[in-house]
């Protein structure tokens, strides 16, 4: 037998009331009073790139991203490209009012081809930035940018994109979003110390670097960064037991007669699409 229970109209109202004020009030909570915008894509010849950017008007405080979507078997470089390659370039002069902070490299992954290996991208890639508008009104943020594109051959790729001030009048919540995923993707700093267990250099060419890893993490990739005329490839794994990892480093195209531990090496350790970064 089913009972039907008849409520006054007006109480159901005030239940509909509350329900809808709740909602409004959570989604508040959840998004920031920020304005956001992107640029059209532009094609990049192997993929599509656009800007993305979003305002705090009470700070004039800019978070934004670079995303870049390649084409299915095209892949960049990260911002040291080894022996060889062309590092992505992010130049900003040309804005109008508008001061660039600084702009991040997301964990980057080890590429093999025919021609050797180096550390980069495939798929989409966010390069996280930030900044602040300097003025209102006519503020506009411009980048040229210039990136490597790797398939059978690579070839440099040029764009020049834009985000004026009176866009980001408006709010997409979904830039908002992708900007915040973007630095997620960014390699956390830690101390060397907290990381590093030895460096052995055993001839002028090779150095061996063990560091903390747990095995259950996975199989780990070490990105390592010289000096501007140092040529460092990937260093390569060669042992993994429980806790630490080993890695063999190639260094036999520094300059002759280097003492390589006279200048500090920032190495990135990747694992899947994790990344840790530090400097010794």
């Amino acid at each position: 037998m089913i009972k039907i229970v008849y409520t006054n109209s007006r109480m159901i109202l005030a239940y509909i009331a509350k329900f809808v004020l709740g909602f409004i009030f959570i989604i508040s909570l959840q998004v920031p009073n920020t304005q956001a915008a992107s640029s059209e894509w532009q094609d990049l010849g192997g993929g599509k790139v656009r800007l993305l950017a979003h305002l705090d008007p009470t700070t004039n405080k800019v978070s934004g991203a670079i995303e870049i979507i390649l084409d299915k078997g095209w892949s960049t470089y990260w911002r040291y490209p080894g022996s060889s390659g062309i590092p992505p370039q992010f130049d900003f002069s040309k804005s109008f009012a508008f001061s660039l902070g600084s702009v991040q490299f997301p964990t980057p992954k080890l590429i093999t081809q025919e021609y050797g290996s180096y550390a980069g991208y495939k798929n989409k890639i966010m390069f996280p930035f930030v900044g602040e508008l300097l003025a209102t009104g006519s503020a506009e943020i411009n980048l040229n940018l210039l990136i490597g594109v790797c398939s059978e051959v690579c070839i440099p790729a040029t764009a020049q994109l834009s985000i004026k001030n009176s866009q980001l009048l408006q709010s997409d919540p979904q830039v908002i979003k992708a900007v915040s995923f973007a630095k997620i993707a960014v390699p956390v700093i830690k101390n060397a110390e907290d990381i590093l267990i030895s460096r052995e250099q055993i001839n002028e060419n090779t150095l061996y670097i063990k560091t903390k890893h747990k095995k259950s993490y996975g199989k780990p990739s070490m990105f390592v960064e010289g000096p501007a005329d140092w040529y460092l490839t990937p260093a390569e794994l060669v042992s993994q037991e429980e806790n630490f990892a080993v890695f063999k480093l190639d260094v036999s195209r520094a300059p002759k007669g280097t003492h390589i531990f006279a200048h500090k090496l920032r190495y990135t350790i990747v694992t899947g699409s994790s990344g840790i970064e530090i400097q010794r």
